[in-house]
C-alpha cells in the first residue's frame, strides 16, 4: 500500500488518508440529523396521541350529557333527543378507537426514538461520557414506560364506559317510552358517577403524558 501511495501524487495521497476521517465525520452528521428528526416524529407522535385521548374524552362526555338530557330530565322531543344521541354516539365509537390506535402508533414511534439514541450513543468514544449517556437512556425509557402504563389504563378505562353507555343507548332505542327512560335512572345515576372515575383518570394521564413531551419540547427549542 506505501508503494502504491508513494507513487500517486501527493494530493490524492492526501485524499485518499482522508477519507476515513471524512467518512466518520460524515457519519456522525448523518447520526445526529436523524437523531433530530427522530426526536421531532416522536414528539409529534406523542402530542398526537394526547390530542386524540382527549378528544375521545370530550366525545364521550358528550354523549353522556345528551344521553343525560334524554334520561335524567323530561324531554318533550323524545325522538329527536334519541336521534341527537344517536349521532353522538357514532362520534364517541369512533373517537374512542383512534385513541386506542393513537396509543399503539406512539408506542412505535418511542421504539424508533430511543434505538436511533442507542445507535448514536455507540459513536461516544469518551467511556465515561458513553456510559452517561446510556443511564439518561435507561431513565427515559423508564419514564416512558410509565407514560404508556398512565395511557394504556386511560384507554382501558374509556372503552368499558363507551360499552355501558353504548348499550344503555341501544335499550333507549329498544323502548323509547317516558317508563324506559325512568327505570332507567338507576342505572344512569351509577353510569355517571362511573364516569367520574373514568374521566379524572383519563385527565391524570394526560397530565403526565403532558410533562413528559413538554421536557422533550424544551430540548426541541
Amino acid at each position: 500500500m506505501r508503494t502504491t501511495l508513494t507513487r500517486l501524487p501527493a494530493a490524492i495521497v492526501v485524499a485518499v488518508l482522508a477519507m476515513p476521517v471524512l467518512m466518520t465525520a460524515q457519519t456522525a452528521e448523518r447520526s445526529r440529523t436523524q437523531g433530530l428528526k427522530e426526536t421531532d416524529r416522536f414528539v409529534k407522535a406523542g402530542e398526537s396521541t394526547t390530542q386524540s385521548i382527549t378528544t375521545g374524552k370530550m366525545q364521550l362526555q358528550k354523549t353522556l350529557d345528551a344521553y343525560n338530557s334524554l334520561v335524567t330530565q323530561p324531554s318533550k322531543d323524545m325522538k329527536g333527543d334519541y336521534k341527537k344521541l344517536l349521532k353522538s354516539s357514532d362520534a364517541m365509537n369512533d373517537k374512542v378507537a383512534e385513541a386506542r390506535q393513537k396509543i399503539d402508533a406512539m408506542q412505535k414511534a418511542g421504539e424508533t426514538y430511543f434505538g436511533g439514541r442507542a445507535e448514536t450513543i455507540k459513536a461516544i468514544t469518551d467511556p465515561a461520557l458513553q456510559s452517561q449517556a446510556q443511564e439518561r437512556l435507561k431513565a427515559n425509557q423508564k419514564e416512558l414506560a410509565g407514560v404508556m402504563e398512565s395511557l394504556r389504563d386511560a384507554g382501558a378505562a374509556l372503552e368499558p364506559f363507551r360499552k355501558q353507555l353504548a348499550d344503555q343507548i341501544t335499550f333507549l332505542g329498544s323502548d323509547l317510552t317516558p317508563s324506559a327512560m325512568t327505570s332507567l335512572k338507576p342505572q344512569a345515576e351509577k353510569l355517571n358517577a362511573q364516569g367520574g372515575e373514568v374521566f379524572s383518570k383519563t385527565d391524570s394521564a394526560l397530565a403526565t403524558a403532558d410533562a413528559y413531551f413538554k421536557a422533550l419540547r424544551a430540548t426541541q427549542a
